[in-house]
């Protein structure tokens, strides 16, 4: 299990999140929230080396540019030129893009593309402050790009182009997203945690000035974070609403997943994160060179070591060599009787040979092939099994322990769905239900069955 630190800058709070991720799910241990003074004092304590940075950036630059159709390797000094032409207010920017297709535009196709930038000074405050401790940033990311990668897990997030809405803490990100893509967004503050009245009107006025000064016309309303569960307003949005719940596979409290929704989905294993990582290349190509001299210089001293031990045993070879001959000599005199004493022992041993197979036949292990064939006849829509425990019972039979989550939409659905895995278990005969149990907080369920083989039987 790997180890992973999140550190999310949400104005003056900082949100950090010790997590470990193992085959696709993410366990929470624990979380802190620091005030920004604070954070100086936690880095020169902490034992962790690498961190993973979001940061809710004030002053950032974005666009979307229409770039000719060119190889991957040229693409990237295309569009740093863009940007130089387009923000020359900026210093040493630093940026991610993403690929939304193509278009056709005055007769040619061209690659359509949204780009992110941040005044390099800027990412050198944060830089120097974890450098000051010895700490390495691993990856560092606005907000909007770890939420929407969150998002675009589910399902429900389509083609269509949605604005997004992700809350933690009263501050909220306004971001678009078109086919699990990040399009341009901006940085709010609500009146309060949760959505309210005034917020209704906010975002409201957000989708107007959409559609008449950057002609996106959004179909979809997609909440994400304390946005999604607190909503309290009586207002009507102008459009269809559709909240995001987290994964199942993330190991936490619900309220801590919601309060810490930001560096929660800085760490989630998802595909493509790597291409939101803002750091300065200088500052990721330090390290990359830094690795490469340290695994020289470990390969190196390796090498000395494996020279001088060579050295050393050859110079000692032919003494030892000679010792160790007449050594065997007199081992192997020494072991005639005990070969002579050993045939003898094993003729006696082969007239036992069919008690001992009787024996083993009868304490042979229960047949676990059928038990796992009939556990495979148990997929109910709906119904996540993450794992089965089965154990021996006294020989007899084997004990089941199943664990999983029903994902439902409300309580009704959950029991209905529980109800038809318990009636899918009563129905084999050849499983028999000791107990079962449902969490109506985080809709888990444990069942214990027994399996008995056909001697049982």
């Amino acid at each position: 299990m790997a180890r992973q630190v999140a550190i999310s800058f949400e104005n003056e709070l900082i949100k950090v999140v010790y997590a470990f991720s193992n085959r696709g799910n993410l366990l929470i241990e624990k979380t802190l929230t620091l005030r920004n003074e604070e954070l100086d004092g936690f880095l020169s304590r902490e034992n962790t080396s690498n961190f993973t940075v979001v940061y809710n950036f004030k002053s950032f630059y974005e666009d979307i540019l229409l770039i000719p159709s060119v190889r991957e390797q040229y693409l990237k000094d295309i569009i740093a030129s863009e940007i130089k032409k387009r923000f020359p207010e900026l210093r040493n920017p630093s940026f991610f893009y993403t690929i939304l297709g193509e278009k056709l535009h005055e007769g040619r196709i061209m690659k359509e593309i949204f780009v992110f930038a941040v005044n390099g000074e800027d990412l050198s405050g944060i830089i120097n402050r974890f450098g000051r401790y010895n700490k390495k940033i691993k990856r560092l990311f606005p907000s909007a790009f770890t939420l929407i990668h969150l998002a675009s897990l589910s399902d429900n997030l389509k083609d269509e182009l949605a604005l997004c809405i992700a809350e933690s803490g009263g501050n909220a990100a306004l971001f678009f997203a078109r086919n699990k893509k990040l399009l341009p967004f901006r940085l709010t503050k609500f009146s309060e945690k949760g959505i309210h009245n005034p917020d209704i009107q906010n975002i409201n006025m957000t989708l107007n000035y959409c559609r008449q000064t950057l002609k996106l016309n959004p179909r979809l309303i997609i909440l994400i974070g304390e946005a999604c569960y607190r909503y309290y307003s009586d207002i009507d949005l102008t459009l269809p609403v559709l909240c995001i719940m987290h994964p199942s596979n993330i190991i936490a409290p619900g309220e801590t997943i919601i309060e810490f929704i930001t560096p929660i989905s800085a760490i989630f294993p998802a595909a493509d994160m790597e291409e939101g990582n803002i750091l300065p290349e200088n500052y990721k190509n330090f390290y990359s060179r830094k690795k490469i001299i340290g695994y020289c210089t470990t390969l190196f001293l390796i090498l000395s070591l494996f020279g001088l031990g060579y050295a050393w045993v050859k110079i000692s070879e032919t003494s030892l060599l000679r010792n160790k001959i007449e050594s065997l000599r007199s081992d192997i005199k020494g072991l005639e009787p005990v070969y002579n004493n050993y045939k003898i022992r094993q003729g006696q041993l082969q007239g036992l040979a069919p008690l001992i197979n009787i024996v083993n036949s009868a304490g042979s292990a229960q047949d676990f092939q059928k038990a796992l064939i009939i556990m495979e006849q148990l997929r109910i829509k709906n119904v996540n099994i993450h794992s089965i425990h089965i154990n021996n019972e006294k020989g007899m039979s084997l004990v089941l322990y199943i664990r999983g989550v029903i994902i439902s939409e409300g309580f009704t659905d959950m029991q209905n769905n529980y109800q038809a895995l318990i009636a899918a278990i009563k129905k084999n005969k050849g499983i028999e239900l000791l107990s079962d149990r449902i969490d109506l907080k985080d809709k888990s369920f444990q069942i214990e069955a027994r399996y008995k083989n056909n001697k049982a039987l």
